[in-house]
């Protein structure tokens, strides 16, 4: 039998999707709203309520709805999790493993740090601490090198996807580039 024009299985399949996170949805709202009529007033429902059963329900909806299938890496911040190499130059990363590991090859640095994707800020006057805001919205490498182009070796802390500290053991100057 041949699909009506302009009407795809994928189409409906959404459809009845959205409508049973709604329903799911609305059941949840109901109960809670029975529940605390009950808590607060205590007025019962007349009506049979599983509160329980429509908390469960909700639950698994937003599980079900957050659920993905890409790669995630954990961060020190309990329940935050980054997509490794979500945004990076994909020709210059070829060289790096199908599940990402802590270390990974850059095949060619050059092409990667010839294109926007990298974000330089040098510091003139020296301090412990630095913050970079970079709105790369991604979570950048980080190269930190002195006044000769020498890397010095810092701690980086990724406040957001938008910006880092980089904190240094004694005063110090010189550029971070982020790609």
């Amino acid at each position: 039998m041949a699909t009506p024009k302009g009407v795809s299985n994928n189409n409906e399949i959404v459809k009845n999707a959205l409508a049973a996170q709604i329903k799911t949805e609305k059941n949840f709202a109901t109960q809670v709203y029975a529940k605390f009529n009950s808590i607060k007033f205590g007025i019962d429902s007349c009506c049979y309520t599983d509160y329980v059963s429509a908390v469960l329900s909700k639950s698994l909806c937003d599980w079900q709805n957050a659920s993905s299938d890409k790669v995630v890496a954990s961060t020190d911040v309990n329940g935050v999790f980054v997509e490794p190499l979500a945004k990076i130059n994909k020709k210059a990363s070829m060289a790096c493993p199908a599940t990402p590991s802590n270390v990974c090859t850059i095949v060619n640095l050059k092409e990667l740090l010839g294109g926007n994707t990298t974000f330089t800020q040098c510091f003139e006057v020296a301090s412990t601490s630095w913050t970079i805001t970079h709105l790369l919205g991604r979570y950048p490498s980080v190269t930190v090198v002195d006044g000769q182009n020498e890397i010095v070796v810092a701690d980086i802390d990724y406040v957001s996807s938008q910006q880092l500290t980089i904190t240094f053991s004694i005063p110090f100057a010189g550029c971070a580039f982020l790609n």
